[in-house]
């Protein structure tokens, strides 16, 4: 009797020494995320001349897509919240461009800030290569139909991660995390009427915790974003129009 217990007591002691060790031991938490976009050069390392004769015709051309000149920038547009002068520009594109696609009246135009995948887009030359690193995705663009009530949920949750870009004919003010006194065109936003949106199907679909918009009358056009900037941009140039820098306060703090 005496020997078990005795193997109980070192094994209670043994149980002990391990809990101790368990709640004594660190704990890391991440407390800090920084990006950084790295372009990659081409590297020293040897070739598979095989394949590399295999792919070349087809690099020749898409390098010859890539590059070629659609536009030009009279000054570098930067990406920021709660509004800038890249995101302006980048939904008043939207906005333009889906307006052909459609014939209703389009009321506003929406990307979701994380869509938009460069931190500026750089004064000079505008290649076909520089809007596919801005809009690396084939994000198709949908037209909603969209209640003044949900829009205000809408807005936000856009107000509560610091703002999103919105094009013109949309205002608001972000008040401790949400939207207030919005404006749809000139007028305040009226929870009982329906309004027209362009908003990326990935928006249109749920995504960034966008459920409210689930429910919403949507048309699909088809059409990538991607598609629609080119296009604008090219049009643009044919008149002899560059693209310009707009500081509209379109969302303030």
């Amino acid at each position: 009797m005496s020997m078990v217990l005795k193997n109980i007591k070192t094994a209670a002691l043994l149980i002990g020494i391990c809990i101790l060790n368990i709640s004594c031991s660190k704990e890391f938490h991440l407390a800090e995320i920084k990006d950084r976009n790295y372009r990659i050069e081409k590297a020293s390392y040897p070739v598979d001349v095989h394949i590399a004769s295999i792919i070349e015709p087809y690099k020749v051309q898409l390098d010859k897509t890539m590059n070629e000149v659609i536009g030009y920038s009279d000054e570098e547009l930067v990406k920021g919240k709660p509004a800038s002068t890249l995101t302006n520009w980048f939904c008043d594109v939207l906005l333009d461009e889906s307006q052909k696609l459609v014939t209703q009246k389009i009321d506003f135009a929406l990307q979701n800030y994380g869509g938009i995948r460069v931190p500026f887009l750089s004064k000079g030359n505008i290649t076909v290569g520089t809007i596919y690193e801005l809009m690396p995705f084939d994000n198709v663009m949908f037209i909603m139909e969209l209640k003044g009530d949900v829009i205000q949920q809408f807005f936000d949750k856009m107000a509560a991660s610091g703002g999103w870009p919105v094009s013109r004919g949309v205002y608001f003010e972000i008040a401790y995390g949400a939207a207030k006194n919005i404006k749809i065109g000139e007028s305040p936003l009226d929870p009982e009427r329906v309004y027209i949106a362009a908003v990326p199907d990935y928006i249109a679909n749920g995504g960034d915790n966008m459920v409210m918009l689930l429910e919403a009358k949507s048309y699909n056009t088809g059409v990538l974003i991607r598609d629609l900037l080119i296009n604008n941009i090219k049009e643009n140039t044919s008149k002899g129009l560059t693209i310009k820098p707009n500081n509209e306060k379109r969302i303030t703090e």
